[in-house]
């Protein structure tokens, strides 16, 4: 018994999710955007996951969130090593 027609919806979904993601960060390309809207019209779990994906990315632009700087990143680590064999 083969489950590989179970499997096709889910492994779609998968993909979708995965282009969600990359539309995110404005890496998507048209065609992809295209694939995942057609795909969101036929997908409840999907269009959830995409609104939730979409609410994560407002509050995180309203957070307006940074990151270290390389060399704070290493300052970090050297004083993590340091604390670590005390």
């Amino acid at each position: 018994m083969s489950f590989e027609k179970y499997n096709k919806p889910l492994s779609k979904c998968l993909e979708v999710n995965c282009l969600c993601d990359k539309a995110q960060y404005n890496e998507a390309e048209k065609w992809e955007e295209q694939e995942i809207a057609e795909h969101l019209e036929k997908c409840p779990k999907c269009r959830e996951y995409s609104l939730r994906n979409t609410k994560l990315t407002e509050l995180c632009k309203k957070a307006k969130l940074e990151t270290l700087k390389e060399e704070e990143i290493i300052e970090f680590k050297k004083l993590l090593k340091e604390n670590l064999k005390s």
